[in-house]
């Protein structure tokens, strides 16, 4: 018997992939928070972080092993994927980490300890009108004042040339035998061949292009999660923005952190016409259209408190940051729809030696010829192009937590990434730690 269980129009009957969402890690939401101006949470002494969706748990786990002041919870329906979380923390020795295989509806009247953190990435757009009102009532009823909410979403106009293409993946798989993951997989070959023959509707869609161009960067989990549910639909900013003020959230900015800066993504008559629109709403949506932003990552703040300037720069200056990449490997500048930005410069130069030898808070590296306001223009430029993240000052130990992923590389339960001590994780094939292992 052919299995397909959903839950509310999800699917049900594979379990995702085990991936690690650098995104949702504190030290990259406060960043965010900083960027945009707000206090962000206080993670001195203790702080509690929530994951709704948090599928295979791994990212939970990983983040809760690298900031044991802090209380880690993980929330998903399906049970399978709460079973290995529950299983691979306990293997790993976290004991600040718990998970629920509890529906969104349910976990509102749990328990929990009001979270200054809660997180849900690629879930809202994949799920029924149903289950996005109990996320949001979740997050009205657990999120501290000054606590920070982190949304990722399919997004309009962007992901509207890729409607027909989905619409027909699943009309075709939902016909074919097999669990969602072979159908998926039967459905999509038969999408691209259509659109090898042109079909007017597909030939659009930056996922089949994606597709047909790069086929192994698609794992066949990914896609049936992807694609195979009964409510993908992608929404615009304005939306998502009025929903979450309802419950009292405000916009903080983006954790796709080059986003945050119109000057390094909009071209200069873009950002006039944007300058006449006064409504921020409405002014964030025409951006999304020249962006023809498919895919946002929004953070949110409940009560946040704005910071003075002088406020700002002295916490920017007292974060810590890792150069993510070989120093032999920078290229100091980025492709952005703009055009490209440049930043080689001796103070870009200067940060990228200075991280070399791991993460380091901002101040520490700064030097008596440069300026200040040039070190924190280069650090959130740096960051903007992913070459350096914001990470936790302070190292722990990831012995174990790594000793358990090394257990399981290679197996049906291999989780592709290797912890870091101060609050991160970097994927396997990622040449710094190649090196690095060398």
């Amino acid at each position: 018997m052919v299995n397909h269980r959903h839950i509310d129009g999800y699917i049900a009957d594979i379990p995702y992939i085990r991936n690690f969402i650098r995104e949702l890690a504190p030290a990259w939401l406060d960043h965010v928070a900083l960027v945009g101006g707000f206090v962000p949470p206080g993670r001195e002494n203790s702080f509690a972080w929530c994951d709704l969706g948090c599928g295979n748990g791994v990212t939970a786990a990983i983040l809760a092993a690298t900031h044991p002041s802090g209380i880690f919870r993980g929330i998903d329906a399906m049970q399978e994927h709460i079973g290995f979380a529950r299983s691979f923390a306990a293997d790993a020795c976290i004991s600040n980490v718990s998970f629920d295989a509890l529906d969104f509806d349910s976990a509102i009247e749990a328990d929990y300890p009001g979270f200054d953190y809660i997180v849900s990435h690629g879930v809202y757009t994949w799920v029924s009108e149903t289950v996005r009102r109990s996320l949001r009532r979740f997050i009205d009823r657990h999120l501290k004042p000054g606590g920070l909410v982190y949304v990722s979403y399919n997004a309009m106009p962007g992901r509207a040339a890729d409607l027909p293409w989905q619409r027909l993946v699943r009309t075709l798989g939902r016909t074919l035998p097999g669990n969602s993951q072979e159908r998926v997989m039967a459905a999509v070959q038969v999408a691209r061949s259509l659109t090898a023959l042109k079909a007017p509707a597909l030939i659009l869609s930056p996922l089949a292009v994606s597709l047909n161009e790069k086929p192994e960067s698609f794992s066949s989990a990914y896609l049936a999660h992807e694609l195979m549910n009964a409510n993908w639909e992608p929404i615009c900013v304005t939306e998502m923005r009025a929903a979450m003020r309802e419950i009292g959230l405000q916009p903080v900015g983006s954790a796709t952190l080059i986003e945050n800066h119109d000057s390094f993504v909009l071209r200069r008559a873009a950002r006039e016409v944007l300058a006449d629109i006064a409504d921020e709403d409405a002014r964030e949506l025409v951006r999304d259209y020249f962006l023809d932003q498919c895919f946002r990552r929004d953070v949110f703040i409940r009560e946040g408190t704005r910071l003075s300037e002088g406020d700002r720069k002295s916490r920017l200056l007292r974060s810590a940051f890792f150069l993510a990449r070989r120093k032999d490997a920078v290229e100091y500048q980025m492709k952005t729809p703009a055009g490209t930005v440049k930043f080689d410069n001796r103070t870009a130069r200067h940060i990228v030696g200075a991280l070399a030898g791991g993460p380091r808070r901002l101040a520490e590296i700064a030097h008596p010829d440069i300026p200040e306001r040039d070190l924190i223009a280069n650090i959130l430029v740096l960051t903007s192009a992913r070459t350096v993240w914001p990470v936790n000052p302070d190292n722990v130990s990831t012995d174990a937590l790594n000793a358990a992923i090394l257990r399981r590389r290679g197996g049906e339960q291999e989780i592709p990434w290797t912890a870091l001590p101060f609050g991160t994780a970097l994927a396997d094939g990622n040449e710094l730690l190649a090196r690095n292992k060398e």
